[in-house]
């Protein structure tokens, strides 16, 4: 579902999405929820509007693929897309008092990936901008390792799908 301006109407369309880069995951959303967070950047209200972009942050999946240097995900995983990621090596992350990584930060103004500055997104070659580093209203989306958290493959991803919140 692209988001082609400001609070026009969603629009279903064919979009290509790239395979994973270095430090990536491609996700099959099985199960994504409209979260309040998705509406305010739609409308665009008191912002600067980045578009056009595929909204969705709270979602539920498996991993399609995996790009070069991701080594604790592998295809068929359980995963839930996270808009704060954390790296696991840096002070921020190995603290006990946050993991508030600097850069897989809520950044809604990015709609790129952060290694290369490019959109895995395309429509005819065109960019199409990502939200939240997750982009879930897409049945495949490409998100940066540390924004992906593994999960019990038991659990009911239609239900889970909401604490990627």
């Amino acid at each position: 579902a692209v988001a082609w301006e400001a609070g026009k109407p969603l629009s279903m369309e064919e979009v290509e999405v790239a395979p994973p880069q270095a430090m990536e995951v491609r996700d099959k959303i099985l199960y994504t929820a409209l979260c309040h967070t998705d509406v305010y950047f739609w409308e665009a209200n008191g912002q600067t509007p980045v578009f056009p972009r595929i909204l969705g942050h709270e979602a539920g999946g498996i991993v399609e693929s995996v790009g070069e240097g991701v080594t604790e995900l592998v295809p068929g995983d359980h995963v839930l897309p996270v808009f704060t990621g954390e790296c696991k090596e840096c002070a921020h992350c190995m603290s006990e008092e946050s993991n508030l990584y600097d850069l897989l930060r809520i950044n809604v103004d990015r709609g790129v990936m952060i290694d290369d500055g490019q959109s895995r997104f395309t429509i005819d070659g065109k960019p199409i901008f990502h939200f939240l580093g997750t982009s879930t209203f897409s049945e495949y989306t490409v998100i940066h390792v540390g924004c992906v958290a593994k999960i019990d493959p038991e659990a009911p991803l239609d239900k889970v799908c909401l604490l990627s919140c």
